[in-house]
C-alpha cells in the first residue's frame, strides 16, 4: 500500500491531468448527446445520427479510450520520466536530506531576528546549490520558527536525515552565532561551530558566516554519509548508498580501499546500468588505480576509465559531480586539455565547487602550470577546510610549490597532509622528492622506505612507470634531484 501510495504521490499531476481529460471527454460527449436529442425531428430526419451517439456504452469507451491515449502522451512527456531517466536525478529520500530551521535570535534586539533569518535563508540557499543534498525548502523549514521543537518530530515531519538548529545574539559590538547538525534518526550532535565576529560591516559578516556554515555543513553531511553507507551491509545498500560508500576510499586511499571502491562502484551499476554519476565515479577510480600503480592493466584500466567517463558525459552531460569526477580522471592521466575544459564546465555552473577546484589544481600541477595550480588548490581548502581528501590536495600542493622550487614549503606541505593521514604512500614519495630539493639526503630516505612500507610495490621503476603516464615531460624535473639518490633496494621490485 505505501509503495501505491508513493507511486501516485510521485505521479500527482500526471494523474490530475488524466482525470481533468476524461472528464472533459465525458462532458463533452454527454453535452453532444444532450444536444442531439432535443434536436427538432426534421432536422434530425435529414442529418444521419452518429453512430457514437447511439448508447451510453459507447460514450463510456470513447471516453476510456481518450484517457489510454492521454496516459501514453503525458507519462512520455512528463518531467517524471525525464527526470528518471539515468538515475541521476535520485528521489529525495536516496540522497541525505537537510532541513535548516530558522536561527533563533536569543538577543535583547528584536531588530536581529531579520539577520538570523538572513543566515539561514542563505545556508539553505549554499546547500540547495549542491547536488549531493535535498535541501527542504525555506517555507516549510521556517513553520518551525519560534517552537520549542523536538529534532526527531521535525525529522519524521519534514521527512529528512539531518536538522541544523542554531541561535545569534548579539552582546555588544560583537554578533555571536552558534550552529549545530543532528542526525534525526538518533538525536545525535554530529558537528557543532561557534562564530564570534565584530559586528561593524554587518553585509560581510553575515556573508563570511553563511559561507562559513554552508561550508562546514557540506563536509560534515558528505562524511556523515559515506560513514552511514560504510556502516551498512552492501546488500541493504541502493545504487547511491553504493556510491557514497565507494567515497569512503579518499578518507583513507591506499590500494584495498581503491579496489572495494570499484567493487561498490561496479555493484551500483548492476542496480542501474545507466546511472551516470556511478559510471564517473568508476572513472575516475579506475585513473586512480593506475596512476597509483595498483593495476595489473593499466591499459587496459585506462581504456575503461575513458569509455565509462564518455558514458557518463552522454548520460547527464551537465551534471556538476559527472563533470567533476570525470575531469579528474582525464587531468591525472594525460588528457589534461579534455580534464582542464570539463573542470571549468564544472566550476562555471559551481564556483564554488572545491572537488572541482582541487580537481582543477590537481590537472594543472601535471601540466606544469604550477602558479595556477596553487592558486586552485588554495581556494578549495579555503572553501573546503574539512575536506576527507585534505592529504590529496597537500600532495598536490606539494607538486605545484616543488614545480615552482619552494622546496621547503613543499616539505612542510607534505608533512601537513600526513598528519591528515599518513597511510597514502604518494604523499611520502612527494615528501623524499622535497627533502631532494634540499638536499636531505637521509630525509628523502626515510621517506621512500615509509613508502615502501605502506606500498610493497613501489620502486623507482613502478614510479618512471606511473609518471609516464601522468606528466606529459614522464616526470624527468620531479626526479630530477631524486633519483641520483635514490636506494639501491628500491630501484626494482624484483622485476625484469
Amino acid at each position: 500500500m505505501s509503495a501505491l501510495l508513493s507511486w501516485l504521490a510521485a505521479h500527482e499531476s500526471a494523474l490530475s491531468a488524466i482525470a481533468a481529460l476524461i472528464a472533459i471527454s465525458a462532458g463533452v460527449a454527454v453535452v453532444t448527446r444532450l444536444i442531439w436529442t432535443r434536436m427538432p425531428s426534421h432536422v434530425m430526419d435529414k442529418v444521419k445520427r452518429p453512430a457514437f451517439l447511439s448508447d451510453w456504452r459507447n460514450i463510456a469507451l470513447i471516453s476510456l479510450a481518450l484517457a489510454g491515449l492521454s496516459l501514453v502522451v503525458i507519462f512520455a512527456l512528463s518531467p517524471d520520466s525525464a527526470e528518471q531517466s539515468g538515475g541521476d536525478n535520485l528521489a529525495a529520500m536516496g540522497k541525505p536530506s537537510v532541513a535548516v530551521l530558522p536561527l533563533n535570535n536569543i538577543s535583547d534586539d528584536p531588530e536581529q531576528t531579520y539577520l538570523a533569518d538572513g543566515i539561514a535563508e542563505d545556508v539553505i540557499t549554499l546547500l540547495s546549490s549542491n547536488p549531493r543534498f535535498f535541501v527542504v525548502a525555506r517555507n516549510s523549514s521556517f513553520t518551525y520558527k519560534g517552537q520549542a521543537v523536538d529534532i526527531r518530530q521535525v525529522g519524521e515531519e519534514l521527512g529528512v536525515r539531518y536538522v541544523v538548529e542554531g541561535s545569534l545574539r548579539k552582546v555588544g559590538e560583537r554578533l555571536r552565532v552558534n550552529v549545530q547538525l543532528i542526525d534525526t534518526s538518533n538525536g545525535l550532535h554530529l558537528w557543532a561551530e561557534k562564530y564570534d565576529r565584530a559586528y561593524t560591516d554587518l553585509f560581510a559578516l553575515q556573508d563570511e558566516i553563511t559561507n562559513g556554515i554552508a561550508t562546514a555543513l557540506g563536509d560534515q553531511i558528505f562524511t556523515a554519509e559515506i560513514a552511514r553507507a560504510y556502516a551498512t551491509p552492501s546488500n541493504n545498500l541502493d545504487a547511491w548508498g553504493l556510491v557514497m560508500r565507494a567515497n569512503r576510499s579518499f578518507i583513507t586511499f591506499n590500494r584495498k580501499s581503491n579496489n572495494d571502491a570499484i567493487e561498490d562502484l561496479r555493484a551500483a551499476l548492476i542496480l542501474d546500468p545507466k546511472y551516470a554519476l556511478a559510471k564517473a565515479e568508476l572513472s575516475h577510480n579506475l585513473c586512480l588505480r593506475v596512476t597509483a600503480t595498483f593495476s595489473d592493466n593499466p591499459r587496459e584500466d585506462l581504456t575503461k576509465a575513458y569509455t565509462l567517463g564518455a558514458e557518463a558525459l552522454r548520460i547527464a552531460p551537465d551534471h556538476p559531480l559527472v563533470l567533476t569526477r570525470v575531469g579528474s580522471c582525464y587531468g591525472v592521466t594525460g588528457r589534461r586539455d579534455d580534464g582542464i575544459r570539463l573542470l571549468e564546465k564544472a566550476l562555471a555552473k559551481q564556483p564554488n565547487n572545491a572537488m572541482a577546484l582541487w580537481g582543477m589544481g590537481a590537472a594543472l600541477a601535471m601540466n606544469g602550470q604550477a602558479a595556477l595550480a596553487l592558486a586552485k588548490l588554495e581556494q578549495a581548502i579555503e572553501l573546503s577546510p574539512r575536506a576527507p581528501e585534505m592529504y590529496i590536495i597537500k600532495t598536490f600542493q606539494a607538486i605545484a610549490l616543488f614545480g615552482l622550487e619552494r622546496y621547503t614549503e613543499a616539505e612542510q606541505t607534505a608533512l601537513a597532509g600526513l598528519r591528515s593521514y599518513d597511510g597514502w604512500y604518494g604523499l611520502w614519495r612527494m615528501l623524499a622528492i622535497a627533502r631532494a630539493g634540499l638536499d636531505d639526503v637521509k630525509g628523502a630516505h626515510e621517506a621512500l622506505y615509509k613508502a615502501k612500507e605502506i606500498e610493497p610495490g613501489f620502486s623507482l621503476k613502478s614510479t618512471k612507470a606511473t609518471y609516464a603516464i601522468i606528466y606529459k615531460d614522464q616526470g624527468r624535473h620531479s626526479l630530477s634531484k631524486l633519483e641520483p639518490v635514490w636506494p639501491e633496494d628500491l630501484l626494482t621490485n624484483g622485476e625484469k
